[in-house]
């Protein structure tokens, strides 16, 4: 379908690559084109607008999800544990809820196709009006903003705009500007939507294929114009020391006036991108070594689409340099999300003196409350502060403006109120993420309640086989399981990773990760997200047997490695090295070898199934799982989870472990945080895998001396 007008110029993408590596704010998108768009952040997202300004409005009142949607037109995700662990946890402490990303197609003209939309369909038969195109669209931008003509000139998007209106193509109508149209390339087609004066339909201008990124996650067009000046006068633009291009003075052409460029491709791409040539004075710089500049960073934000889209960049304390890119590099964008499972609130029983996320965050606003009174009154104590202010917990509730927004119990009042006169104290936490996922692994290994079954998650437990006993403590069929994902930021370059201080406590990304928001967190209601029901089988290990194992066979000291793997690498030696570097192996490695079987029995290619890793000095088990879009899969993962079956399907995965295409050189690798590992034996999809198919070893598993799985292979005879 060809896009000859601006209603038409939109690129279709499947909801569930939104807010993904593949496409979220920020990121570069190639389209169907062949040009290239960016998503801007979600202030701009008009359905998410709409729900900030309608839970805005009703923060007197009990929040009413059902009502919520009705009224706005959106479908709304509920997650109350999710969103209780990014107030506590993450700062967005107005967070109320999630709102789908809209599912919407385009018609035959590449335009939106609102109606037989069920949540346009409702508006217009509740209230009689009509959702606008801009409920169901992520809003974007072209990016690169240069671009290239038939004739080789080479200007930023503003000044082909400019020309466009000044030659009168098209009667100057911008609306047919879009796609970015060449003036100087006429095709032998005609417009025949409207009578204009000039109907010919003009090419397309072609972007132009390198950027500039920055560590910080900031990102802008190469200074083209700049870049040349600063080429004629053979500025040291490569220097380790970095070099001020966007502040560059430029002297005009010395034909008068600034100069023409044209970008002239080499015959040799291996050699150079080509040419920069002034048609007005003759002069050229070549564009080899353009890879090599360091131009400091100016902090752009192009996502933002505000007038505040810059902002300071420094990278210990000095200017950041930036780093030139191809459009299409991968190291361009990396997202940086969180997924939840969902577990119902009254699944999760709470220990004497342990707080909730919903009341951690209720303590957090008692103990501020107390602090800016202190600052007027030092002398007043904690004990005479509570006393004063909370007799009951309605009264607290009422006092602390909570009654809409949560539901204490007389539990929770009491522990909050232990909690702050000193009476308790909790356990510090210094593994965030792990210790959200210990809950979900405490209610799928809770002895008491085998089996659960809820609207968003359902297991039963199976009769491990006499054959796995020693290896398990429990294996469940996950009937129905929902995934919640959202995407918090993103980086550029590298990969934001967690990392390990002095203390031990792992600390999330910090400055090299920018938010998919404009703001701060806090002031965020309500963030984009998918939410995906699918089933699974959990296995959960024997942690006594596995730490007997490794030590008897001195396997921590066996998986030291040198790193070679980048910040996500040496952020997960850091991790295993802390919990146990043979659990890792083993736990990983499982998991990736039990993917590559299903493929083969139950027909599942690796690609649709994932991988949900429970590890910590408390806990060490797997949820893998197939979520084929928002409803789910047909059941084939579950069955495959009868006693009988799961016997055979280990045994067999274990049995094919022991051989790979590429051994011996697979065998008996050492290199980095992979061992006895590649894509014709452990290896999966990096969609399926939470850790970029880094720290796998088959011999974990299979290896005839130490293997974990070596009985059942019957390898302990040879």
């Amino acid at each position: 379908m060809d896009i000859r007008k601006e209603n038409q110029y939109n690129q279709s993408m499947g909801k569930y690559k939104i807010l993904s590596t593949a496409a979220g704010v920020g990121s570069i998108i190639t389209t169907k084109w062949g040009g290239f768009i960016m998503p801007l952040s979600i202030n701009n997202w008009k359905f998410v607008e709409v729900v900030s300004n309608k839970i805005n409005e009703i923060q007197s009142q009990t929040l009413n999800i059902q009502k919520i949607q009705e009224e706005c037109g959106v479908e709304l995700i509920e997650d109350p544990r999710f969103v209780d662990f990014l107030n506590v946890k993450k700062g967005f402490t107005q967070l109320k809820c999630f709102v789908a990303i809209p599912h919407i197609q385009l018609n035959s003209f590449n335009q939106i196709q609102r109606k037989g939309n069920p949540l346009y369909e409702s508006i217009k038969a509740r209230f009689g009006t009509e959702l606008g195109e801009d409920m169901f669209y992520i809003p974007a931008i072209n990016f690169p903003q240069w671009f290239i003509s038939a004739n080789s000139e080479i200007k930023p998007l503003n000044e082909w705009r400019k020309e466009w209106q000044i030659r009168k193509c098209n009667d100057g109508k911008m609306t047919y500007f879009v796609p970015p149209r060449d003036p100087n390339k006429k095709t032998y087609r005609k417009i025949k939507a409207e009578v204009l004066h000039d109907d010919v339909e003009y090419g397309l201008l072609k972007p132009v294929p390198l950027i500039l990124i920055c560590p910080n996650g900031h990102i802008s067009d190469i200074p083209w114009y700049k870049f040349f000046c600063a080429s004629l006068k053979h500025e040291k633009m490569d220097d380790d020391a970095g070099f001020e291009l966007f502040g560059y003075d430029c002297e005009d052409c010395s034909c008068g006036g600034k100069h023409n460029i044209k970008w002239l491709n080499s015959r040799n791409q291996a050699e150079s991108w080509g040419t920069l040539k002034c048609s007005k004075c003759g002069y050229s710089v070549s564009l080899a070594g353009i890879m090599n500049i360091k131009p400091y960073c100016r902090g752009e934000r192009p996502w933002v689409n505000k007038d505040n889209a810059y902002e300071r960049c420094l990278s210990t304390g000095q200017k950041t340099k930036m780093q030139v890119a191809m459009v299409t590099s991968n190291s361009i964008y990396y997202a940086s999300g969180f997924s939840s499972l969902y577990i119902p609130k009254d699944f999760i029983p709470l220990k004497p003196g342990q707080l909730n996320d919903q009341a951690r965050m209720v303590l957090s606003k008692v103990t501020e409350k107390y602090n800016t009174m202190v600052t007027r009154r030092p002398e007043m104590t904690q004990e005479e502060f509570w006393k004063k202010k909370y007799n009951d917990c309605d009264e607290f509730i009422e006092d602390a403006n909570l009654n809409w927004q949560c539901s204490l119990t007389d539990f929770d009042y009491e522990n909050i109120k232990n909690m702050f006169l000193g009476l308790i104290v909790e356990d510090e936490d210094n593994d965030p993420v792990a210790t959200y996922r210990l809950t979900e692994f405490e209610v799928l290994t809770d002895i008491h309640e085998p089996n659960r079954k809820s609207k968003g998650l359902e297991f039963n437990e199976i009769i491990i086989p006499n054959s796995l006993q020693p290896y398990f403590k429990t294996i469940k069929q996950v009937n129905t399981v929902s995934l919640t994902n959202t995407q918090l930021g993103f980086g550029r370059v590298n990969m934001p990773t967690s990392k390990l201080d002095d203390s031990g406590k792992i600390v999330a990304p910090g400055d090299e990760m920018k938010p998919i928001f404009d703001g701060i967190p806090s002031d965020i209601y309500v963030l984009p997200a998918n939410q995906i029901y699918g089933e699974g089988l959990f296995f959960a290990f024997d942690m006594a047997t596995i730490e007997r194992w490794a030590e008897e066979n001195d396997l921590n000291d066996h998986y030291k490695c040198q790193l070679d793997n980048g910040a996500l690498g040496e952020f997960l030696y850091q991790e295993i090295s802390l919990y146990g570097r043979a659990k890792f192996y083993l736990l990983h490695t499982f998991s990736h070898v039990l993917m590559k079987e299903l493929e083969f029995t139950c027909g599942y290619p690796t690609a649709s199934l994932s991988e949900r890793l429970y590890y910590s000095d408390k806990m060490c088990g797997v949820l893998i799982y197939t979520a084929d879009g928002a409803e789910g899969s047909m059941g084939g993962l579950v069955w495959q989870g009868q006693p009988r079956l799961i016997s055979n399907i280990i045994e067999s995965a274990m049995k094919r472990a022991v051989n790979c295409s590429s051994d011996p050189l697979c065998w008996e690798n050492e290199d980095s945080l992979n061992r006895a590992s590649c894509f014709g034996c452990t290896m999966v999809s990096e969609t399926s895998c939470e850790y970029q198919n880094m720290g796998l070893d088959r011999r974990a598993l299979v290896d005839e001396e130490y293997g974990f799985f070596k009985n059942i292979v019957g390898l302990d005879s040879i």
